[in-house]
């Protein structure tokens, strides 16, 4: 037992980059993002409303999507998440939820997206976010609104180039010791090598830390099984994963790999109506 809350805590100071558990963190999603060490700013699929809303625009279809992961094997660590986005005629809706964490610490956030494509080469995406975040005794709660917004754009068809900052106005947590929640800019590529082979790397900087390289390639095997891998530097861990195409379902499945905490499985099943 005193091993396991070990394991808890030093994952929890590794989520929150060994700071003191402030919360307010921004967590991206889906399981095809994982299997790519989440370098997933520049593509457009349903987990951009987590990952980059400006992708959202890129839809052609309603879709609706969830998500687990099990950090480092223990429930405790859990992180749940679910999607859902309309295409309209002004642009695309998008709205989110996600929940980390078990009784004793957890974080929630929901997310209003709009985004919306002009022409054929860019689109922008803005998100209002509702954070809460929960440590019992001393801490108690903690919520606050913020926002987050992208671009993508659409250099060539093989070509694309996404950027997305989160939390820009360092939104105020706490007034002891000036808590706020962290500030995130991600910067990065999506680049078609040939028409099986997608390569993807970005650059995500917190102000307050080290910036955190992150690349993956997609291997397109068959139509129906995409094969993917991932790597991370900050912290040092790498990643693979499958997806299946079957209709109008889309299951993904991948694991991340930490060198000291171990393995973190996912997984994802994303439906267009």
């Amino acid at each position: 037992m005193k091993f396991r809350f070990i394991v808890i805590l030093s994952g929890l100071l590794l989520m929150q980059k060994a700071e003191l558990i402030a919360g307010g963190e921004n967590r991206p999603a889906g399981s095809r993002s994982a299997a790519l060490g989440t370098a997933s700013v520049a593509l457009n699929d349903i987990w951009s409303a987590f990952n980059n809303q400006a992708g959202l625009a890129r839809l052609s279809d309603a879709s609706a999507a969830v998500y687990y992961e099990n950090r480092f094997m223990l429930k405790e660590l859990g992180y749940k998440a679910g999607a859902f986005a309309l295409p309209v005629k002004a642009g695309t809706i998008g709205l989110s939820f996600g929940h980390f964490g078990y009784s004793a610490y957890n974080e929630s956030k929901i997310g209003l997206a709009f985004a919306k494509a002009f022409g054929k080469h860019i689109a922008f995406g803005l998100q209002l976010d509702y954070n809460m975040a929960r440590l019992a005794e001393s801490y108690g709660n903690r919520n606050f609104i913020t926002f987050e917004a992208g671009v993508l754009a659409n250099i060539t068809p093989q070509l694309a180039i996404g950027a997305h900052i989160y939390n820009p106005v360092s939104a105020k947590l706490s007034e002891f010791n000036d808590e706020r929640a962290p500030v995130i800019f991600r910067l990065g590529a999506a680049y078609e090598i040939t028409p099986k082979f997608l390569l993807t790397a970005e650059t995500e900087k917190d102000i307050n830390h080290e910036a955190n390289f992150k690349a993956g390639i997609e291997y397109k095997l068959i139509p129906m099984l995409h094969l993917r891998g991932g790597i991370s530097t900050n912290p040092a861990s790498n990643a693979f994963g499958v997806g299946i195409f079957a209709g109008d379902f889309v299951i993904d499945i991948s694991t991340s790999y930490h060198y000291v905490l171990g393995f973190s499985p996912q997984a994802s099943i994303a439906y267009k109506f």
